[in-house]
């Protein structure tokens, strides 16, 4: 059994929520109120249910906008808060046995997702990896996968979690909500879906699997909203040190709505990002 497990949390995921046409989950309104007190309830089920089981550790990255959005007094007093000042996931490295998502959304552009976005919902467009379209549980799985440590469990709305099996064929999966549209969706009854966590949770604590291989050098897209924002990434992975160009296009000549890029290693992956 994996027995120091971190729970990532985002909240566009969790039962109950479906937010407001033209926004997202905005701190402070009265969605993301309903969201930060119902993703407690769903992680207290998992780590309450994985202490019984025997795990020594459970921990929480809370990575909605700037964090900081469950509150002390709401969350299961045994789960550890990480407040990581690094790079992305770099924190788990050596302290966490596997990772579980809660939470988490569909990738932008995804017809009937609630809340559908990849990263920012204002400016981007779409991520692509080696070619392929990757979302928040793309990226996190990838990382978690470079260093070495598995995904395990994914709770979410019932399209994002055919998109995490996309991503980790063998994650263990628990339906938070039927996913309508961007702001519509069919909701549990809470009291059955925390009881489904809690077994699922040690189910996926007792099996192993799930770590997505991670293949570098790879390719790394990001394709923007706005022209403006693409020339600032631009100029920022300049910066960096990466060399980044946008893409070939016939018609356009180049694609100034697209930067594509080589990840040569973890470090460059999550520079990227």
């Amino acid at each position: 059994m994996y027995r120091r497990i971190l729970l990532l949390c985002d909240l566009e995921g969790v039962n109950k929520v479906v937010g407001v046409p033209y926004e997202g989950l905005r701190r402070d309104t009265e969605q993301w109120e309903i969201a930060r007190r119902q993703a407690p309830l769903e992680l207290n089920a998992a780590a309450d249910a994985l202490f019984r089981a025997g795990a020594e550790s459970v921990g929480l990255w809370d990575n909605h906008g700037r964090g900081r959005n469950i509150e002390e007094a709401d969350l299961d007093p045994r789960i550890v808060r990480e407040y990581p000042q690094g790079p992305r996931l770099r924190f788990a490295e050596g302290k966490y046995d596997c990772v579980f998502f809660f939470g988490y959304h569909c990738m932008e552009g995804t017809l009937g997702g609630v809340l559908a976005h990849t990263m920012n919902s204002t400016t981007v467009q779409y991520y692509r990896i080696g070619g392929e379209y990757a979302g928040e549980v793309d990226i996190d799985a990838t990382i978690a996968g470079a260093l070495g440590i598995p995904c395990r469990f994914f709770a979410g709305g019932n399209i994002a979690c055919g998109q995490a099996k996309r991503a980790v064929p063998d994650i263990l999966t628990v339906v938070t909500k039927t996913e309508l549209s961007r702001n519509s969706a069919l909701f549990r009854d809470n009291e059955e879906l925390l009881s489904e966590i809690g077994e699922k949770a040690v189910e996926a604590a007792r099996s192993e699997g799930g770590v997505k291989p991670a293949v570098f050098p790879c390719v790394f897209e990001k394709s923007f909203k706005r022209v403006e924002d693409a020339a600032v990434y631009f100029e920022r992975l300049r910066g960096l040190g990466i060399s980044p160009e946008y893409p070939a296009d016939t018609v356009l000549c180049r694609d100034a709505h697209t930067v594509r890029s080589v990840a040569r290693d973890l470090d460059g992956f999550i520079a990227c990002i």
